[in-house]
């Protein structure tokens, strides 16, 4: 190859990389958070029909109103409460029904900004600072059966999960495929590593997953292409309290939270502990 042909190679080289790198930092958080298609469906638990599913709203900020749920026990007093945080693309909406496992719990759910009917648009530090917004929310309404409540996360939801705990009481945290930050997870693909040097939406969880001093339990799918089991026990291994962690026979990244055998361990876990 003659000089001028590989100067020319060169700069189309580095202009498609300044292009990529050019449309992932204006891009990234659409790309981080993804977008809502469907509300995936859960098979009904052994508690089904026991609880009231209503929706809720809650304006977070300027113009900006957050669609949720929640599901209340409906011939049962309880002070057992849980909040939900989403993956990407997810859609909350199913979220109410893993009250039918639990079984006298109250569950709440939020879709993120931009998810569904929620106004706005996804960011690392809105979804953050909504997650603390939902969090008292839900102690205000709850009271004293909502002071310390159990907070769940699941992938990118366990970022704001852990966010959380790291800042208010909660009575246990449950991560289902926890990773450890967006940077590391981008060092898998060969096709994004050189970009990492251009995200802004970190998700750097080490840090807060030090800080949360409440029981931890995490469940792990037994095949995730999308957050390796690497990331995950490395996150596991900056928390304080990690009190249980496992393998979900059967089960993939996608469809972890949604696993009958997932939920059952989830009501079995917590069940056992509040009730000691």
């Amino acid at each position: 190859m003659n000089p001028m042909a590989i100067g020319a190679f060169a700069l189309t080289a580095a202009s498609t990389y300044a292009a990529t790198s050019s449309y992932i930092w204006v891009t990234q958080k659409r790309l981080i958070f993804g977008r809502t298609k469907n509300i995936r469906t859960l098979k009904a638990g052994p508690f089904a029909g026991l609880h009231e599913v209503k929706p809720l709203w809650l304006k977070v900020a300027p113009g900006v109103t957050l669609e949720g749920w929640v599901a209340r026990p409906h011939n049962a007093d309880t002070d057992k409460v849980l909040v939900y945080f989403g993956g990407r693309n997810e859609h909350v909406g199913w979220a109410a029904g893993m009250a039918s496992y639990l079984g006298p719990w109250t569950v709440y759910a939020f879709n993120y900004r931009g998810f569904g009917g929620s106004g706005g648009h996804p960011s690392e530090a809105s979804a953050k600072a909504d997650a603390l917004r939902i969090l008292d929310e839900v102690r205000r309404i709850e009271g004293e059966a909502g002071r310390a409540p159990v907070v769940m996360g699941r992938s990118l939801g366990t970022a704001m999960a852990i966010s959380v705990a790291s800042r208010r009481d909660v009575s246990q945290l449950v991560l289902l495929s926890p990773f450890d930050s967006v940077r590391a997870l981008v060092r898998q693909r060969a096709a994004l590593n050189a970009m990492r040097w251009v995200l802004n939406q970190n998700f750097d969880c080490i840090g807060d997953a030090s800080r949360v001093r409440a029981d931890t339990i995490i469940l792990l799918a037994s095949k995730d292409k999308r957050v390796p089991h690497k990331n995950s026990t490395r996150l596991a291994s900056s928390l304080i309290n990690l009190r249980h962690m496992s393998t979900v026979p059967g089960s993939n990244h996608k469809t972890l939270p949604r696993h009958p055998e997932t939920q059952a361990r989830i009501a079995a876990l917590l069940n056992r502990t509040s009730s000691s």
